[in-house]
């Protein structure tokens, strides 16, 4: 049986930005800003068919859960249960596992009057993919008439559940790929990880190293040196800052979560053709006592934003 074609939909401001989301996987379609001369640049990298989105192993513009980034040996220890999760990078659990927030298809009454919000639902039962206790969740999408995106991420819990949600968008901004892109990621130090991607569990300052971005950096040099896909610790809510001089646009970062992972699209089908700013919590952080983690319990309600704010350099 086919694939049911995918509900699309397009938020617009005065301006002339659009940005178009779609039901599966609450993800972001595309992000196209008018230049200074009005001349629409598409910012991200997307997938060209429903086929291809539905078959996505990239988790490309999607919202993900219950936990982004990795999760050593796809168990942890929680109120002393331990929980054995759904593998599906190795040993470890990747972006919520196999069947995870970003290959659902997400609830929606639709584009609100004004054109320029949309909401998404998801109800997630106890031991989604090893997770305890049933999650709702939802993310608003919401488009400013000052070209900034804002993501609302919600959930709440009928049990004690880890949750990190991010957006896993693809910049670009224009190029062909992020060599001649210049970015800034405001954070003293990261987390090395080992092998597998698995954060050590420890901090490491950037300075004199290639990790350190918080001037605005030409990627391509930086990138001879290694790739990236390691976790900062934000020093403030405007995490990171990425500039294309080719096309007269910048893309500021803000958010209240207290990381942000920096991928330099190491695995797509053309490497480095776009990159990740995923502002979430540290990855692995339960199986570390070092790392300030996310436990949602049933008497609260996690509540995280994200703005991708666009201007013109």
């Amino acid at each position: 049986m086919p694939a049911p074609i995918l509900k699309k939909f397009i938020l617009k401001n005065q301006i002339g930005m659009q940005v178009e989301l779609c039901e599966f996987g609450a993800r972001i379609l595309s992000i196209k800003v008018p230049d200074k001369n009005g001349k629409l640049i598409e910012t991200t990298l997307n997938h060209t068919s429903d086929d291809a989105i539905y078959s996505d192993d990239a988790y490309m513009g999607a919202t993900v859960g219950r936990v982004s980034n990795r999760i050593s040996g796809s168990k942890f220890v929680l109120d002393g249960i331990e929980y054995q999760l759904s593998m599906n990078d190795g040993a470890n659990s990747l972006h919520g596992g196999e069947d995870g927030f970003s290959k659902r298809i997400w609830q929606t009454k639709g584009i609100n009057a004004a054109g320029n919000s949309l909401l998404f639902s998801l109800r997630s039962q106890d031991g989604d993919q090893g997770f305890p206790g049933e999650v709702n969740a939802e993310v608003l999408f919401s488009l400013s008439e000052e070209n900034e995106l804002r993501l609302d991420f919600s959930a709440t819990s009928l049990k004690p559940t880890p949750i990190n949600f991010c957006n896993h968008a693809y910049f670009n901004m224009g190029e062909n790929n992020i060599n001649e892109l210049e970015l800034s990621i405001q954070a003293d130090d990261y987390l090395p990880v080992d092998e597998e991607s698995i954060p050590l569990g420890h901090f490491v300052a950037v300075a004199g190293s290639r990790f350190d971005l918080k001037q605005s950096t030409l990627l391509g040099p930086r990138l001879a040196l290694g790739t990236f896909d390691h976790c900062y610790r934000a020093t403030q809510a405007k995490m990171a800052r990425l500039t294309s001089k080719k096309n007269g646009l910048s893309l500021e970062l803000e958010s209240d979560q207290m990381g942000i992972q920096f991928y330099s699209g190491n695995f797509l089908q053309r490497p480095q053709s776009a990159l990740c700013l995923e502002a979430q919590g540290y990855p692995d952080a339960m199986n570390h006592e070092a790392l300030e983690h996310n436990i949602l319990r049933p008497s609260e309600k996690y509540k995280k934003y994200v703005i991708f704010r666009y201007k013109h350099t």
